[in-house]
């Protein structure tokens, strides 16, 4: 935001509850879509998805991008979860900093991926 904008916008502030909540609601969604990118959704899909078999050489690329995703998210979930996801945001940063040999990398993926989406799932819409 521009120094002018918030200038223009300081005098029109409103402090009941409904403009609160709806300023809160979306610097919440602002939050979520700097960690829950499209190209998350679409590694997610890669792996998880109907039709998902990602080649062996399409893993490691897969995984690394999983692990930046896992950074912002750790940033993100305790301003978007109450209460915070303790298990599954151990679970997750457990998967990403796991380095399987080649021949179980497919499956190591399947469950980082999983171990995510169950985060995405307990942010709801602020996912989306």
């Amino acid at each position: 935001m521009t120094r002018e904008a918030a200038a223009q916008m300081s005098g029109r502030c409103s402090a009941d509850d409904v403009t609160a909540g709806m300023v809160l609601f979306g610097l919440r969604r602002s939050l979520a879509r700097e960690a829950v990118t499209d190209e998350l959704y679409d590694d997610l899909e890669a792996v998880l998805g109907e039709n998902a078999k990602p080649a062996p050489d399409e893993v490691p690329a897969i995984a690394d991008r999983l692990r930046r995703a896992t950074t912002k998210l750790v940033e993100i979930v305790p301003y978007l979860v109450a209460p915070y996801p303790i298990e599954e945001m151990r679970r997750v940063i457990d998967m990403s900093v796991q380095q399987p040999p080649p021949e179980q990398a497919r499956g190591h993926l399947i469950r980082f991926a999983m171990a995510i989406l169950t985060l995405l799932d307990l942010m709801g819409d602020d996912a989306a």
